[in-house]
């Protein structure tokens, strides 16, 4: 299968690159800097909108729905063992897609899916890379948890494995020390 023309550099950059250069293509991309005093956990939701096209679920539109979702963590095993939303089932950021749809693809027919990570930005890019591939395996319908895992905690929901959030890097740590008023 090919990949359509505009995935071919996120999906390449995704697969195996220093964080010196996921910061830059961030940065490239038009991503808002969270060590910027003004930039917003909104500023931040916007921008992955704008960048990332895919269908995207609020932590309150999900919370009173959330089992009847297949949920994956788009994050690292730090960031999961801290706490994650209850079920939940953690993906490798850099996971391949063709080791996705072996380990889900079954799992995922006729599932609603939401994918998640600390601000909805490897989530996205996840999900962007996975919706051209699992058409076959027709799940009922796939989103981005907009926000994140910095919103959810901020709308107050609760979690797994504990009450905090980890804040990926000192850079989104400020972010999220900003959105939760601390």
């Amino acid at each position: 299968m090919t990949l359509p023309r505009r995935l071919i550099l996120p999906v390449l950059l995704a697969a195996s690159v220093p964080d010196s250069a996921s910061a830059f293509w961030r940065r490239s991309a038009g991503l808002s800097d969270p060590t910027d005093p003004r930039t917003t956990l909104d500023q931040i939701e916007r921008d992955i909108t704008r960048i990332i096209p895919v269908a995207e679920i609020t932590p309150r539109d999900l919370a009173p729905h959330l089992a009847e979702y297949l949920l994956f963590d788009v994050r690292e095993p730090a960031e999961y063992a801290m706490s994650r939303l209850p079920g939940a089932i953690r993906l490798d950021p850099n996971l391949p897609l063709a080791a996705f749809l072996a380990a889900y693809g079954a799992r995922i027919a006729g599932a609603r899916v939401v994918f998640y990570c600390a601000v909805g930005w490897r989530s996205g890019q996840m999900l962007e890379r996975v919706q051209a591939m699992v058409a076959q395996a027709r799940p009922a319908k796939m989103y981005n948890l907009r926000g994140g895992m910095f919103r959810w905690r901020a709308e107050g929901l609760p979690l797994a494995g504990g009450t905090e959030v980890h804040h990926f890097d000192e850079r989104w740590g400020q972010l999220l020390r900003r959105t939760l008023g601390g």
